[in-house]
């Protein structure tokens, strides 16, 4: 992409704003992004973009940590169930989310009648309105992370600042906030990547405004420009990927120690609220479960809405599932099933090669895991779309473009993170002790792979590669990059149902959200029924000592 930002030329007519002569060979070097540094529209796609993605990470941020809070420092009456609705922005993907809160804050959106500030009309303005769907998404970063991290908070360290005299705002500083700081930063930095990459929100929510992603599919005309544009979303998210990789091993760091700290013993229980506390959790709870419920119920409301000519709803439900509608969502699963397992297999090789190097050099493969979490759906869609389009060594002289190839290998490297990092957890998980009494009884290594390493992998392996398939089906930007008449994924069908027949693009919508509810549970239940402890209390204990 950096290559074709430099040595592309610009069309004709940008050409000439600049003064250049609109001979492609007559263009100075870096045409592309010099055209981008001096175009307004662009220096205000750059301004909606940060702008957007840094309020995103304070309301976002504030969102999921008041519900960390809230759910994972005291016990009361529904907790668990609280805790688990925290989730449930995981059952949308991107465009299933968005399609969902313009019914509930578009133009003619149900909040406005229910909370009527402006006598029924909108009363917040269309970025408003992005803004709001941004927390509601990309606040589940900060809550998984700060209530991962609240399991591992020791309570004697809060029994000691209190026996010294500490109320609770200095036992909160002083025993809980150094643990859950790491968390809530690297949340912080991956919600800045994902709110800068995101595309279905603005292009839907928001089209009067000026974002990178948007500013991306809109000049597919002129490539130079594209890729330029492509370079510079890019530079933002990979601005934070350091720092993300920094804070998240601090994170790690200090869930270790503190589980160390608790030497083996069960799984810390939270300490009773009090009866006064009780109903004020369970009323903030409830607030927070219709927050949280309400985007799924416009999806389901919108699903089975009443059919052309008045019929029924569940005839309307009926009419779009008719082979147009359903053929884009079995082809989106297949393509997801068959991306999930090519990341699973990868997982495996990369989690053991990790494993096996030193420091500097697994560090340098996280990163590069990690790039495609920093680079934006839209700009990995055209680095393949240009890498691949025409034949090529590394698929043995087949082009890709537009192909259902090139679509799989997108999820694929969109969705390897989500992969990679179960599986290495897993993996220094095992205790290297089974490996080596298995070689010490002549195992070979593909036998002690295959029997040892692999069954122990086995849960974390299936529930990560639920995960990519959740992801994979969604997937939205890339796609629409990528598709034609032949491979159009369910994502794509459903942004053009939208515009012509909602109701079918709803339907859609919950056949996609219920395959990830579906996904969503097993892994779950999986984490639940076939967790690896981190190590054997024996283990636990001399580490300790």
């Amino acid at each position: 992409m950096l290559s074709r930002s430099l040595t592309l030329p610009v069309s004709d007519y940008r050409a000439r704003a600049m003064g250049w002569a609109p001979n492609p060979e007559s263009q100075p070097f870096a045409a592309p992004l010099r055209r981008v540094l001096a175009e307004p529209e662009a220096q205000s796609a750059i301004h909606g973009t940060l702008k957007l993605s840094l309020l995103t990470v304070l309301s976002g941020g504030l969102w999921g940590v008041a519900l960390a809070l809230l759910w994972w420092r005291r016990e009361f009456p529904g907790r668990r169930f609280f805790a688990a609705l925290g989730y449930a922005p995981l059952l949308m993907p991107p465009l299933v989310g968005t399609l969902a809160f313009y019914r509930l804050i578009g133009g003619d959106g149900l909040l406005w009648a229910i909370i009527p500030l402006a006598g029924g009309k909108p009363w917040a303005s269309p970025f408003g309105r992005v803004l709001l769907l941004h927390t509601y998404a990309f606040g589940i970063y900060t809550y998984a992370y700060t209530a991962a991290a609240l399991q591992d908070c020791d309570l004697s360290r809060e029994e000691a600042a209190r026996s010294l005299g500490a109320g609770r705002i200095q036992t909160f500083f002083a025993a809980v906030w150094p643990l859950i700081r790491p968390a809530i930063l690297a949340s912080g930095l991956l919600t800045f990547m994902g709110a800068a990459a995101s595309f279905s929100a603005p292009y839907i929510l928001d089209n009067s405004g000026s974002y990178l992603t948007v500013s991306i599919v809109n000049n597919s005309d002129d490539p130079g420009l594209q890729s330029a544009l492509g370079v510079l979303l890019a530079a933002l998210s990979l601005f934070a990927l350091p720092m993300f990789l920094y804070f998240n091993r601090q994170g790690y760091s200090a869930g270790t120690e503190a589980a160390l700290a608790i030497k083996g013993s069960a799984a810390r229980r939270l300490a009773p609220a009090s009866k006064a506390g009780t109903r004020v959790r369970l009323l903030l709870s409830l607030a927070a479960a219709v927050i949280l419920l309400a985007p799924l119920a416009m999806v389901v409301a919108g699903a089975f809405a009443p059919g052309t000519g008045g019929n029924t709803m569940f005839h309307g439900f009926k009419e779009s599932l008719n082979a147009d509608n359903l053929a884009p969502l079995w082809r989106s699963g297949g393509y997801a099933a068959a991306a999930a397992a090519i990341d699973v297999a990868l997982a495996v090789v990369i989690a053991l090669a990790m494993r096996q190097a030193g420091r500097l050099t697994a560090m340098g493969i996280e990163f590069s895991v990690m790039l495609t979490v920093a680079i934006p759906g839209s700009v990995v869609a055209l680095a393949l779309l240009s890498s691949f389009n025409g034949p090529s060594l590394l698929t043995f002289g087949l082009p890709l473009g537009y192909s259902s190839g090139i679509l799989i290998l997108a999820y694929v490297v969109r969705d390897l993170p989500l992969a990679v990092r179960p599986a290495r957890a897993a993996m220094q998980a095992i205790d290297s002790e089974l490996e080596r009494a298995a070689a010490s009884l002549g195992a070979r290594q593909g036998q002690i792979l295959w029997r040892i390493v692999l069954p122990l992998l086995a849960p974390s392996l299936l529930a990560a590669g639920l995960i990519c398939f959740i992801t994979g089906a969604g997937e939205f930007v890339a796609s629409k990059l990528l598709f034609d008449a032949r491979t159009k994924p369910v994502s794509v069908r459903i942004d053009e149902l939208f515009h012509t027949d909602p109701g079918a693009a709803f339907v859609l919508a919950l056949w996609l959200m219920l395959f990830s509810a579906v996904a969503v549970g097993l892994r779950f239940w999986i984490d639940r029924s076939f967790s690896i402890p981190e190590r054997t209390p024996a283990v636990k204990a001399t580490r300790t000592k």
